[in-house]
């Protein structure tokens, strides 16, 4: 319809009221209990359904005494009625799901050794069951663009790697869980029997690297660390964009890695992880938590941030429980 013709047939104002009246009054097939139903008098209900009448230009009851029967174009309105009321309540109970996060989109993104974490896989198929109705959509990626995507608004928390505390200005954090940095070597190498390996005793062995240049993850940096704190250079000699990779490399043969101990629930043979013969605090390796309170979906967020805490707390002190036994 262009606008000329919208001029002589100017669009019908219509109220969820006017409609409400008429579907009470078309399902009660009359007009006084129509009006005890709502708990309205009679004039104004009456008054309502003549405004929508005249509204659609058509008349949509057949008065006969006290008794009110649907016109043809009444019947026909009454089922569109009743969809736009169905409608209605829809919106408000999306709105109101939503305002209480039981409905939403939710997006977190994390690096790929994330997603070994029992604390992480435990607190996602939780939340996920409790929350059916909220769409949470996991990304992986690397840190730097994790951390990025975050800052944008285009996912709304980012579980990571400890990154350099420069990065994360403005950002709240949680620490979730912390493993170890381990030497990743071949199941037949020589000290693959051995408690614990000093990285003296490989410095001479092919070594292999992640080639991700990553400047929000500081964990290359401090592998590099381990390696200087043992007063040694590694011989790189191969480098992969993974961890997975890495382990791949290491199982054909082609060195040694040092990989998070969160790996090693992917099993694969050929493999043996050690220890590194250092004290374990500069072997520690923290994954965090980052979000920033200025985002949207704050409700749904929170309750997601609320099942990763309260898994990772229960990490931690089943971690001291067993550490004390």
């Amino acid at each position: 319809m262009d606008a000329r013709a919208q001029d002589v047939f100017p669009r019908a104002r219509l109220t969820l009221r006017q409609i409400s009246y008429f579907v009470a009054a078309a399902e009660e097939e009359h007009f006084s209990r129509a009006a005890e139903r709502l708990h309205v008098s009679q004039p104004p209900l009456t008054q309502r359904i003549q405004e929508l009448e005249r509204a659609l230009g058509v008349q949509l009851f057949v008065r006969t005494g006290n008794r009110i029967d649907l016109t043809e174009a009444g019947r026909l309105a009454l089922a569109e009625a009743k969809a736009v009321l169905a409608q209605v309540d829809r919106l408000q109970e999306v709105a109101r799901r939503t305002g209480q996060g039981q409905m939403g989109n939710l997006s977190v993104a994390i690096v790929i050794s994330v997603a070994f974490l029992p604390t992480f896989i435990d607190a996602v198929n939780e939340f996920r069951r409790d929350s059916p109705s909220v769409d949470l959509d996991v990304v992986q990626s690397h840190a730097g663009i994790a951390l990025e995507m975050l800052r944008r608004g285009k996912t709304d928390v980012c579980i990571i790697r400890r990154p350099s505390p420069s990065l994360t200005n403005g950002l709240q954090r949680m620490v979730v869980a912390r493993d170890q940095l381990m030497l990743v070597l071949p199941s037949n190498h020589p000290r693959a029997r051995a408690e614990k390996v000093a990285l003296s005793d490989i410095a001479d062995e092919n070594f292999i690297a992640s080639s991700i240049e990553d400047t929000a993850s500081i964990w290359r940096q401090q592998i590099m660390d381990l390696w200087r704190r043992a007063d040694v250079v590694p011989r790189i000699t191969q480098r992969a964009d993974n961890g997975p990779a890495m382990m791949s490399m290491v199982a054909g043969g082609f060195g040694n890695t040092i990989l998070p101990s969160s790996f090693r629930r992917i099993h694969m043979p050929n493999l043996v992880w050690k220890p590194i013969d250092m004290e374990e605090k500069w072997t520690s390796s923290a994954i965090v938590m980052l979000y920033s309170t200025e985002r949207r979906n704050e409700k749904v967020r929170s309750i997601f941030i609320d099942y990763v805490r309260r898994f990772s707390e229960h990490d931690h002190k089943t971690a001291e429980c067993m550490v004390k036994a």
